[in-house]
C-alpha cells in the first residue's frame, strides 16, 4: 500500500493505492477543500493558511497511522509553488507534521499529469489540460510522446477570487476569466505548428466535474469519455439563459465546486477556442498517478 497526499490550491487530497497485477488501483480517495490559494496575501501564504495546511496534513498522517503503508509520498503544486515564502512553509509542515513536502515545478506537474492519465487514454495524440485551483498545465503530445508543456497562472479558484463578486460569476465575470486566459495563451510559442489539438483531454477535478455537470444537462450517461468541445460554450452560456437550472446542475454534481466550476470552464473554454480543439474527454487519473509511478520507478523517497 503506497500513500500520496497532494497539497494543491484549492483541495489537500490522500489516496492510498495498492498495486495490484502491475496497476495502481484506488482504495481510499479522501480530500479535504483548504482553499490555500485564498490565504495568500502579498505573494505569500498568511500564517493562518499555513496553520490550515497543517491541521489537515495532521488529520492525514492520523489515518495513515491506522494503515500500513510501504511510503508516503507528499507534494504540492501551484499552492505553494506560487508564493514568496515556500521555504518557510516547507519547514514549518516539517516540523508539525514530520513530513518533507516536495514542490512541484509547473513542467514537472504537467509531465506528470500526463503519465498519469495517458493509460486510461485512447488518444495517439492531442492537448492534455489540467485547470486546478492555482493553475493550468498543457500538454501537447504527438504519437503518445510527449512535445512541449507549460504551465500557466490561472486556475479556477485564483481566477474565481480575482474576477468574481459573489458565489456565482455572472457573465460579463466569465468573459473576463476567458478573455484573460486567452491573453496567456496567446504569449505561448508552440516548437512547431503542426501539433495535433483536435483532442482536448481533461485531466483534474475540474475536467471530471465538467463531465458529470454535461451528463446531468443532457440526461446522458457519457461519463469521462467526453462530449463536443462546443458545449463548453453551451454550458456556459446557460448562465445567461436559464442560470436556474445550472445552478442546480451543479449542486447535483459537483456541490463543493459551486463557486469555482464555471470559472474553471472558462478557463477550459479558452484554451479550446484558442487550438481548435473539437472533442473533450477526462482521464480519472493524473498528476498523482504519474507521481507516484515516478517515485516507485526511482524517483525517490520523501516521507
Amino acid at each position: 500500500m503506497y500513500a500520496v497526499i497532494d497539497i494543491g490550491s484549492n483541495t489537500i487530497r490522500l489516496v492510498l493505492y495498492k498495486i495490484i497485477d502491475g496497476q495502481l488501483k484506488q482504495t481510499l480517495n479522501n480530500k479535504e477543500a483548504a482553499g490555500l490559494v485564498g490565504y495568500v496575501e502579498d505573494g505569500r501564504l498568511s500564517q493562518k493558511g499555513i496553520e490550515k495546511a497543517v491541521n489537515v496534513l495532521k488529520n492525514f498522517m492520523l489515518i495513515l497511522e491506522s494503515v500500513q503503508t510501504e511510503d508516503i509520498f507528499v507534494f504540492a503544486t501551484a499552492s505553494l509553488r506560487n508564493i514568496k515564502n515556500t521555504s518557510e512553509v516547507l519547514a514549518q509542515l516539517k516540523q508539525a507534521c514530520g513530513v518533507d513536502v516536495r514542490v512541484l515545478s509547473g513542467d514537472e506537474e504537467a509531465v506528470f499529469d500526463y503519465f498519469g492519465a495517458i493509460k486510461e487514454l485512447d488518444a495517439e495524440g492531442g492537448l492534455m489540460v489540467d485547470v486546478g485551483g492555482g493553475s493550468t498545465e498543457l500538454v501537447f503530445f504527438a504519437e503518445r510522446e510527449v512535445m512541449a508543456t507549460y504551465s500557466l497562472p490561472i486556475g479556477s479558484l485564483n481566477m474565481f477570487n480575482q474576477f468574481v463578486s459573489d458565489i456565482i460569476p455572472t457573465k460579463h465575470e466569465l468573459r473576463a476569466i476567458g478573455d484573460y486566459s486567452a491573453s496567456l495563451l496567446e504569449k505561448i510559442q508552440l516548437p512547431i505548428d503542426t501539433l495535433p489539438t483536435a483532442s482536448l483531454c481533461g485531466v483534474g477535478g475540474t475536467a471530471r466535474a465538467a463531465c458529470k455537470l454535461n451528463d446531468e444537462l443532457l440526461n446522458t450517461n457519457l461519463g469521462y469519455s467526453g462530449f463536443e468541445c462546443s458545449r463548453l460554450r453551451k454550458i456556459l452560456k446557460l448562465l445567461k439563459h436559464d442560470r436556474e437550472k445550472l445552478v442546480s446542475s451543479i449542486i447535483k454534481t459537483s456541490p463543493d465546486r459551486l463557486h469555482t466550476i464555471l470559472p474553471g470552464l472558462a478557463i477550459l473554454n479558452a484554451v479550446s477556442e484558442h487550438y481548435g480543439c473539437s472533442s473533450f474527454s477526462a482521464s480519472p487519473y493524473g498528476v498523482r498517478e504519474g507521481y507516484l509511478i515516478y517515485m516507485l520507478e526511482g524517483g525517490g523517497c520523501n516521507a
